[in-house]
């Protein structure tokens, strides 16, 4: 079990991040109860904190998982980092994680920007034998 504290307790920024992490094959969301659907865990970067602790905090405070964190894509709006999906940690978060390997319905957010994502960041960690 990781000793490492994520907690920040700062104001926000109006910085946002979130985290695509895979285990064989499959990648974690989270279902967000006041949104009503699955989305990927992350959120807004506090004060004085750097964008890679941010996504690393918001994975285990909505998942209770680590994550191994290789790559970083600047969406513009938001930065989305691609990780390997480590141990659940704690037994305490504040989502519902689930695993998948395709797209589920009722998404928090854009389908659009997830059919975008979620393939940079398998070739991210894994190559693209494309290519």
């Amino acid at each position: 079990m990781s000793s490492f504290i994520y907690r920040n307790e700062g104001p926000d920024t109006d910085e946002t991040v979130y985290t695509i992490a895979f285990h064989n094959g499959y990648w974690l969301m989270v279902w967000n109860p006041r949104r009503k659907g699955w989305e990927m865990p992350g959120g807004h970067v506090k004060e004085n904190e750097s964008r890679l602790l941010a996504a690393k905090r918001e994975y285990r405070e909505e998942s209770g998982f680590d994550v191994d964190i290789r790559d970083v894509l600047d969406l513009g709006y938001c930065y989305v980092f691609a990780a390997f999906l480590c141990e659940q940690v704690t037994g305490v978060y504040e989502m519902l994680p689930k695993l998948f390997d395709e797209i589920p319905q009722h998404l928090a957010f854009s389908k659009k920007e997830y059919e975008e994502v979620i393939p940079w960041a398998r070739d991210a960690l894994f190559g693209n034998p494309k290519h």
